[in-house]
C-alpha cells in the first residue's frame, strides 16, 4: 500500500511546484540579480529558444568571447529533454519551473532510495527534504547555478540504481542508473558528472570491501552503466570533449584546479550556517564562494545521522554510507591535503576540473541516507543510545564556550582573513581588514551562530534523555529539524526581475548605434558579461570555461601577460589597436553601478576582406612577436601557420567580397570576385571544426580554411568568381548523434523488456 501513497505525495509536490510557477509574477525568477542566472543562463536559454523557434539548431554562440562552441560548451543543455519546457513557457516561468522540478526530482530520488532499503516513507521524505534544503544544494538556487541543479537531481537515481542491482540483482537498477547518467550528462554540468562518477566508484569500493561476495557485480556494473550512459548522451558528450580539447581547460594548471577546495574551517557550517555570514544579510568573509562552501544539515540532522549509524536494522548500510561520505569529504578538501597532488598528477579528470568542494554534494547524499535511518528509528520508537544524548549535550557545551571565546575578541577573525587573502582565497575587499565595525560585527555574528547551534544541541540532547518517560519528545526533533532547515532556506533565497539580466542603459546605447561590430563589456576588471544576445551584439569577453585557448592566449598577450598562463580570468588594462581585427567598436566598464563607454581608437575591420599579402610563421610566439611590431597592419597583411593553396599574389586591388547570408549563428555565405590569388580574411574566430565548402557557380571545387593571425579564419582564393559557405560543422556531433540514437533505441527496448518481466513476476 506504500506505492500509491508515494505516488500521491509526488503528484502533490509537482502540483505545488506548478502552482508556485503559475502564481509568481511573470517576470520574477529565483536567484540573485548579480548571480550566474542573469549573467549566464538567461542569455544562453534565450539564445537557444530564439534559434530553435526559428528552425535552427545552434552549435555556435557568436555572442560571447567573440564566438565559442554552444552545444559543445555543455551548459547550453540543448539536448536535455526537460528543457523542452523553454519552448512553450515564458522564459521566467520556464526557469522557475526547471528549478522546482529538479529539486523535486532530487528529493524524490533520495526518498525512493531510502524506501528500497525498507525505511519508513515519512523518514525517507524527511531525508529528501533536508537534502534539498541542505548547504550543499539550496545555495545554488540563490547563486543561479541552473545547470548544477539539473545535474545534481540525477545523482541519487544513479547511486540508488547501482545499489538496487548490487543488493537485489534487479536489472531495472542498471537501466535506472545508466538512464540517469545519460540525463546527467545532457543536463550540461560536466563537473557533476565527474564528481558523481567518482562517488559511484568510491561507493563501489566501500561496498566491495564490506561485502566481498558482491565484487563481481559491483565495479563491473559501474563501468558498464557509465559506458551506456555515455553512449546515450554521445550527441552532447562527444562535441563537449572536442570543444574541451580546444578550450582553456585542455592543459594542466595546478593553481586553477586547486581553486575552491573545501576548507576544514567550513565544516562548522554543518550545524552553524551563519558562522561566516550569509547571502542576504551579512557579507560572507570565509574562503572562496559561499554557494559551494556550506554543508549545513542542521544540528538535529547531525544527531539523527548518529542515531541512524547505531540503528540495529539499518546499521551495516548506515555505517557503509558514513564511510563513503567520509572519503568523499576527504576528496572535497582538495588542495588542503597532500592527496590532491597525487590525484592531479595521476588520475584523469582531476587536472581539468576545479572546485573539489563539489564532492560535498554526493557526501551529503550519503549523510542523508544515514539521517533517514535515524528518522526511521525515531518514528518506529526504537531506543536511542544514551551516549548520543551525552554527545549532543557535550557539543552544546563546546559550542557555547567557543561562542564566548569568539565574542570576547571578535576582531580576532582578521588574522584568518589576512592569511586567506594572501593566498587569494578570500574575496573580501582589502579595505575590510581596516574596517573595525565590520570585523567586530562579523565576529559577534559568528559567536551567535555557535550559540544558536549550541541551543539546538542542548534541546536535542535533553529531548533524547527524556524519551523513555515522554515518547512524544521524538516529535520535538522533527519540528526542530524543520525549523533549522526553513531558517537556512529563508536566509539563502531571493527573487529577481528578469529585466535585470539586460543592462537597460547599454541596450539603449547599442540600439542607437547599430552595426556588425563587437563590444567589450566588463562587469569587473577581470570578468565579462555573457549577455551579448540580450544586447543584440557580439562581445569580446565573457565568463565561461568554454573559452577557446587560442583566443584566450591572444587576449592574454594583448594585455601584456604571459600567454602560457591564460585562463578565463583576465585583468584588462588597455584596448589595443589589434582589437580592430576583432571588430571592436566600444568598451564598457562597470564602475560605481554605472557602465562607462570608451570608443575604440582604431576603426573596426569589416567582417570579410580580401588581402593579398601574407607571411608564414610556424609558432605562436613568432606570430605574437610579429603582431607586436608597430608596423603590423592586419588590413594589409595576414599571418599564416602553413602555406596556402593557391598562394596569394601581392596586388593593390585583389577584388571585391560581400556577405550574402549571415542569418544563422553557424554559417556564413560569401561571394567574391578575385582578380588575382588572394586570401579571404573572415574576422571571426577559428576552430578546427569550421569548414569552407563550394556552392554553385564557384571557381574552385574545394577550399582550405586556415587559422589567420592565430585566431581568425582565412580561405585562399584563386582568381575568378567564388560562391562559398563557411560553416561550423563538428563531425563529433554527427557521429555522436548517430551513437545516441542507436543507444537510445537499444536502451528503450531493454528497459521495456525488463519492465514487462518485472510485471509478469508480480502475483495478481
Amino acid at each position: 500500500m506504500q506505492r500509491p501513497l508515494r505516488t500521491r505525495w509526488l503528484m502533490l509536490l509537482l502540483l505545488l511546484a506548478a502552482a508556485v510557477v503559475a502564481c509568481l509574477p511573470a517576470g520574477l525568477v529565483f536567484g540573485f540579480h548579480a548571480g550566474d542566472l542573469p549573467s549566464q543562463f538567461v542569455p544562453w536559454r534565450a539564445f537557444a529558444v530564439a534559434s530553435l523557434r526559428a528552425g535552427h539548431f545552434p552549435l555556435w554562440n557568436p555572442y560571447t568571447y567573440a564566438g565559442e562552441p554552444f552545444l559543445g560548451g555543455g551548459q547550453s543543455a540543448l539536448l536535455y529533454p526537460p528543457n523542452v519546457v523553454f519552448l512553450f513557457l515564458p522564459l521566467a516561468r520556464a526557469i522557475n519551473g526547471s528549478i522546482l522540478l529538479h529539486l523535486v526530482l532530487l528529493g524524490w530520488g533520495l526518498a525512493r532510495w531510502a524506501d528500497r532499503r525498507g525505511i519508513d516513507a515519512v523518514a525517507g521524505a524527511v531525508a529528501g527534504a533536508v537534502l534539498v534544503l541542505s548547504g550543499a544544494v539550496f545555495p545554488h538556487v540563490y547563486a543561479g547555478h541552473l545547470s548544477n541543479l539539473c545535474a545534481m537531481a540525477w545523482t541519487p537515481w544513479i547511486l540508488g540504481g547501482f545499489e538496487r542491482w548490487w543488493t537485489a540483482k534487479r536489472p531495472g537498477g542498471l537501466f535506472e542508473a545508466s538512464g540517469a547518467i545519460g540525463l546527467q550528462i545532457l543536463a550540461g554540468q560536466f563537473q557533476y558528472v565527474f564528481f558523481t562518477g567518482i562517488a559511484a566508484g568510491v561507493f563501489a569500493l566501500v561496498w566491495t570491501c564490506t561485502d566481498r561476495a558482491a565484487w563481481r557485480r559491483v565495479l563491473p556494473a559501474v563501468a558498464a552503466c557509465y559506458l551506456v550512459g555515455a553512449a546515450l548522451a554521445a550527441a552532447q558528450l562527444w562535441p563537449g570533449l572536442a570543444a574541451a580539447g580546444e578550450s582553456v581547460r585542455q592543459g594542466k594548471n595546478f593553481g586553477f584546479s586547486s581553486m575552491f577546495s573545501f576548507p576544514l574551517d567550513n565544516f562548522v557550517t554543518l550545524f552553524a550556517p551563519g558562522f561566516f555570514g550569509d547571502f542576504l544579510h551579512h557579507r560572507y568573509w570565509g574562503r572562496w564562494y559561499i554557494s559551494e562552501m556550506e554543508v549545513f544539515v542542521g544540528g538535529t540532522g547531525v544527531v539523527l545521522i548518529l542515531i541512524g549509524a547505531f540503528a540495529p536494522d539499518q546499521q551495516p548500510r548506515a555505517r557503509r554510507d558514513l564511510v563513503t561520505a567520509g572519503l568523499l569529504f576527504l576528496l572535497a578538501l582538495g588542495a588542503y591535503t597532500p592527496l590532491f597532488r597525487l590525484l592531479f598528477d595521476f588520475v584523469p579528470g582531476f587536472s581539468q576540473i576545479r572546485g573539489m568542494s563539489k564532492f560535498t554534494f554526493p557526501a551529503t547524499i550519503f549523510l542523508m541516507l544515514a539521517l533517514a535511518a535515524g528518522a526511521d528509528a525515531m518514528l518506529r520508537g526504537r531506543p536511542v543510545r544514551r551516549g548520543i544524548a551525552i554527545f549532543s549535550l557535550g557539543a552544546a557545551l563546546v559550542l557555547a564556550i567557543g561562542g564566548v571565546v569568539l565574542a570576547a575578541q571578535p576582531e580576532g577573525i582578521s588574522a584568518s582573513i589576512h592569511d586567506w587573502q594572501v593566498g587569494n582565497q578570500d574575496y573580501l575587499p582589502p579595505a575590510a581588514l581596516a574596517d573595525h565595525g565590520f570585523l567586530q560585527g562579523a565576529g559577534l555574528r559568528a559567536a551567535v551562530a555557535l550559540w544558536v547551534a549550541a541551543g539546538v544541541f542542548l534541546v536535542v540532547g535533553l529531548g533524547l534523555l527524556g524519551l523513555g518517560r515522554r515518547p512524544w519528545l521524538r516529535w520535538v526533533l522533527f519540528v526542530l529539524l524543520g525549523g533549522e532547515m526553513a531558517g537556512f532556506a529563508a536566509n539563502n533565497f531571493a527573487v529577481m526581475d528578469l529585466a535585470q539580466a539586460t543592462p537597460a542603459a547599454l541596450r539603449r546605447f547599442l540600439d542607437a548605434h547599430p552595426g556588425d561590430d563587437r563590444v567589450l563589456t566588463l562587469t569587473s576588471p577581470s570578468s565579462g558579461y555573457n549577455g551579448g544576445f540580450l544586447l543584440g551584439v557580439s562581445d569580446l569577453w565573457g565568463n565561461d570555461p568554454s573559452l577557446l585557448r587560442r583566443y584566450a592566449e591572444f587576449m592574454t598577450f594583448t594585455q601584456g601577460y604571459n600567454p602560457d598562463l591564460t585562463s578565463q580570468y583576465l585583468q584588462f588594462r588597455t584596448i589595443p589597436p589589434l582589437y580592430a581585427m576583432l571588430r571592436c567598436r566600444y568598451a564598457f566598464f562597470l564602475g560605481n553601478g554605472q557602465f562607462q563607454t570608451i570608443p575604440a581608437k582604431t576603426d573596426p575591420m569589416p567582417r570579410v576582406q580580401l588581402i593579398s599579402n601574407t607571411r608564414i610563421l610556424a609558432t605562436r610566439n613568432e606570430l605574437f612577436a610579429a603582431m607586436a611590431q608597430p608596423t603590423f597592419d592586419p588590413r594589409r597583411l595576414v599571418l599564416l601557420e602553413s602555406r596556402p593553396d593557391p598562394f596569394p599574389v601581392p596586388s593593390g586591388d585583389p577584388g571585391s567580397v560581400r556577405v550574402v547570408d549571415s542569418s544563422t549563428s553557424d554559417a556564413l555565405e560569401i561571394e567574391a570576385d578575385v582578380r588575382s590569388p588572394a586570401l579571404l580574411l573572415v574576422t571571426d574566430l577559428y576552430t578546427r571544426d569550421w569548414r569552407a565548402t563550394a556552392l554553385a557557380g564557384s571557381a574552385q571545387a574545394s577550399y582550405q580554411l586556415l587559422p589567420a593571425n592565430y585566431i581568425l579564419r582565412a580561405v585562399p582564393l584563386a582568381a575568378g568568381h567564388h560562391h562559398l559557405r563557411i560553416e561550423y560543422d563538428p563531425p563529433s556531433f554527427r557521429w555522436g548523434l548517430g551513437v545516441s540514437t542507436l543507444a537510445a533505441l537499444a536502451w528503450l527496448a531493454g528497459a521495456g523488456w525488463c519492465w514487462r518481466r518485472a510485471r509478469s513476476a508480480v502475483p495478481a
